[in-house]
């Protein structure tokens, strides 16, 4: 049975919100419900779009190394999961000159108490202004101890690639 890539990325987006949501030791049922996910969903929209900015202003590295958890902040690149400041500062070492990594949030929902959100948005990358690639991301945020919203989790699922199938050979269409 052939699976989609958006079923995939569903999956990751519950792992991501699991894990973000995740605390270091004993469960807290405390929750603070006086908040407003709209508000909270807002700032999180706002601290999206200034990250994006960021990277078309002086390039993704240093967005990403401003805006991800510098602990916490974990990417799910292509056969794994990188987390950290240092590894993921790594991870766009040896982009090649030109590369330009944008994206525009269009979605997402905040809790209630203010300190969790996820936007989603589209994404493209480019190289010397050519497409290389384009799909859907979503981005987990996180209030630090300063109350800063930062990202704890951020992954991009491709658009699918256009279906190719074989001609039958008895020439049958479909």
């Amino acid at each position: 049975m052939k699976r989609s890539a958006y079923r995939y990325a569903f999956g990751a987006m519950l792992l991501a919100l699991v894990v973000a949501c995740s605390g270091s030791g004993g469960l807290d049922v405390n929750v603070d419900i006086s908040g407003s996910p709209e508000k909270t969903l807002e700032a999180a929209m706002k601290a999206d779009q200034d990250f994006a900015a960021l990277a078309a202003k002086d390039g993704p590295k240093a967005a990403f190394l401003a805006y991800l958890d510098p602990v916490e902040g974990t990417r799910i690149v292509p056969g794994g999961m990188v987390k950290g400041a240092d590894a993921n500062a790594k991870g766009f070492e040896g982009v090649p000159p030109g590369f330009a990594l944008a994206w525009s949030p269009d979605g997402g929902h905040g809790a209630a108490s203010g300190d969790l959100a996820v936007t989603t948005g589209r994404y493209t990358i480019k190289v010397d202004g050519v497409q290389q690639d384009a799909g859907r991301y979503v981005t987990v945020w996180r209030k630090d101890a300063k109350g800063d919203l930062k990202a704890v989790m951020d992954l991009g699922v491709p658009d699918p690639g256009p279906q190719i199938t074989e001609p039958d050979p008895e020439g049958r269409p479909g």
